[in-house]
């Protein structure tokens, strides 16, 4: 089993946010797409702004598995902190966006 040899890095720095509404934003749950770019290093695409039971939220990607509804993350924040700090961050620029 693999062992955690450094101490967590919670400076996250969210350098890039690409956002893709939805052509018919009505029509669905999912609002926007959203490709995100952590410290200039890591690309993040496939992101979606879902309008949820309790208002809007980031999804991260993620893939279904084959014969069942369930669905798995490829990518998720381990630290509350910091995946509260990039789905602010995200939502913010989203609300930013002129109304088309």
């Amino acid at each position: 089993m693999p062992r955690n040899t450094t101490a967590p890095n919670t400076v996250v720095d969210l350098t890039e946010v690409q956002i893709w509404p939805v052509r018919n934003p009505e029509g669905s749950r999912v609002k926007a797409m959203a490709s995100i770019v952590l410290n200039g290093s890591l690309r993040v695409n496939g992101c979606k702004i879902i309008e949820g039971s309790k208002g809007l939220f980031l999804s991260f990607p993620s893939e279904k598995k084959a014969g069942t509804d369930q669905y798995f993350p490829i990518f998720h924040a381990i630290d509350r902190t910091v995946n509260e700090r990039i789905q602010a961050e995200v939502l913010s620029r989203f609300e930013a966006l002129p109304a088309t």
